[in-house]
C-alpha cells in the first residue's frame, strides 16, 4: 500500500513508523523548508494512550532515546492564583500518566529514521480522486504524488480537511495566546515558583487570564544521541482576552517577538512580580502567538482514500492533551492498515473510533479551558 502523509509534527512520523513495520510504502510531505525551520512547541505531556502508541510503533532505539531525553519531572499538576500564595495540587484522572518530553527533540528523534521518506518544502495544495480508487496529491513545489491513501496530519488549520470537509465547523475562542520559553539559569530558578520547577503550574486570574508554567529538565542531553544539544528551560503560555492584548484582529499574529514579549509581560504586570520578570527573560526566537480553537463533530462522510489524524480531525483548546490524542490516533490507524485489510473497511473502522475518541477529548478540553468564544 502507498500512503501519503501531510505534516511531520508528531502524529505523522509515528504513523509512518507504524506503517513501515507493516511493509507499506510511506512518504511524508512538509511545507517547512527543514525540520527546524520554525518553533513547533516546547515541553509537552503525552498521556498514557499516546505514550503507548510511541512504545508500540517507534523503532526500539528511537523509543529508548525518547525516554532518555524526556523530562525528569518530580511533581504533577498544580494551580495557584496571581499572588502565588496558595498552591493546590490536582489529582489527575486515570490514563493521564504518560511521559513529558521536549516536542522538538522527540520530533527530531522520529524524523531521523524517516529521512529517506520525507520531503521538506512541499506543502499540500490539493488532491484529486481518480476513478481507479487511488488519490493524486498536488504539492506547493509543483510536484505530484500518487498513492492509495492520503492522511492529513497537518494540524488544526488543516488544508486537507478544508477540501475533504468544506462545511466542518471550527469555533475560534475570544482569547489569544503567547507561548515562549526562558532558559533555566540560576536567576530564573529563583523567579520560577517551586511547583513549576518540579511539575506543571497553572496560574489563573479572575478575568480570563491564565499562565501555564513548567520546567523542562532533560534526563540526558540529546547531544549524547547525535542530536543538537539542548539546555533546560521554563516553558510558559499566557492566555488572555484578545482585547487585553490590544490586538484582537489578525494583526496580532503578525507581531514580532519583542512586541509579543512586551505584551505578555504587560498582561501580568499586576500579578506577582517574578512572573513578569520570567517572561521578560524569554528567548525571542521561541516566542509565538496562538489562537484557541475547538470543533464540532461532523456527520459521517462517504469513505474515500483520504483521512485525518489529530488536530487535523478535531481542533481543541490547549489543555495539554492534544499531543497524546494525536499519537494515539496515529497508532490506531497504523493498527487498522494491515497488509491484508481491505482499505475502505480499515479507514471506515478507524474513522468511527477516531471520531468517538477525538471528540470526547474536544469536550474535555473545552470544559477545562472555558473562555469566551467568537466566530
Amino acid at each position: 500500500m502507498r500512503v501519503l502523509i501531510i505534516g511531520t509534527g508528531l502524529a505523522g512520523p509515528c504513523l509512518a513508523h507504524g506503517l513501515r513495520r507493516h511493509g507499506h510504502d510511506v512518504r511524508l510531505f512538509e511545507r517547512d523548508a527543514a525540520v527546524d525551520a520554525r518553533s513547533q512547541g516546547y515541553r509537552i505531556h503525552i498521556n498514557g494512550d499516546g505514550a503507548a502508541a510511541l512504545r508500540a510503533w517507534l523503532p526500539a532505539e528511537a523509543y529508548a532515546q525518547a525516554l532518555a531525553t524526556a523530562c525528569a519531572a518530580t511533581a504533577g499538576v498544580s494551580v495557584t492564583g496571581p499572588d502565588l500564595r496558595e498552591v493546590t495540587e490536582i489529582e489527575l484522572p486515570p490514563g493521564a500518566a504518560g511521559i513529558t518530553v521536549d516536542r522538538l527533540t522527540l520530533r527530531r528523534i522520529m524524523l531521523r529514521g524517516l529521512a529517506d521518506a520525507t520531503r521538506f518544502g512541499a506543502g499540500f495544495a490539493r488532491y484529486e480522486l481518480p476513478a481507479d480508487g487511488t488519490v493524486r496529491l498536488f504539492l506547493t513545489d509543483g510536484s505530484t504524488a500518487e498513492g492509495d491513501l492520503l492522511v492529513a496530519a497537518d494540524g488544526a488549520n488543516s488544508a486537507v480537511r478544508r477540501q475533504l470537509l468544506p462545511d466542518f465547523r471550527v469555533t475560534v475562542h475570544g482569547s489569544r495566546m503567547i507561548y515562549g520559553r526562558t532558559p533555566l539559569t540560576d536567576l530564573v530558578r529563583q523567579l520560577t515558583p517551586p511547583a513549576a520547577l518540579a511539575g506543571f503550574l497553572g496560574v489563573t486570574g479572575p478575568d480570563g487570564r491564565q499562565l501555564a508554567l513548567a520546567a523542562q529538565h532533560f534526563r540526558r542531553d540529546p547531544a549524547e544521541f547525535g542530536l543538537p544539544s539542548a539546555a533546560d528551560y521554563v516553558m510558559w503560555g499566557l492566555t488572555a482576552p484578545a482585547a487585553l492584548f490590544g490586538h484582537p484582529g489578525p494583526e496580532f499574529f503578525r507581531l514580532g517577538a519583542a512586541e509579543l514579549l512586551a505584551l505578555a509581560e504587560r498582561a501580568v504586570a499586576d500579578w506577582h512580580p517574578s512572573l513578569g520578570a520570567l517572561i521578560r527573560l524569554g528567548e525571542p526566537g521561541y516566542v509565538v502567538p496562538g489562537a484557541i480553537q475547538s470543533s464540532e463533530r461532523p456527520e459521517p462522510w462517504p469513505p474515500v482514500p483520504v483521512t485525518l489524524v489529530g488536530d487535523a480531525a478535531h481542533p481543541m483548546a490547549p489543555v495539554g492533551i492534544s499531543a497524546g490524542v494525536a499519537l494515539h490516533e496515529a497508532g490506531l490507524l497504523a493498527s487498522r492498515l494491515l497488509p491484508d485489510a481491505p482499505l475502505p473497511d480499515a479507514v471506515r473502522s478507524y474513522q468511527a473510533e477516531m471520531l468517538d475518541y477525538g471528540f470526547a477529548a474536544v469536550a474535555t478540553a473545552t470544559r477545562h479551558h472555558g473562555g469566551d468564544r467568537s466566530g
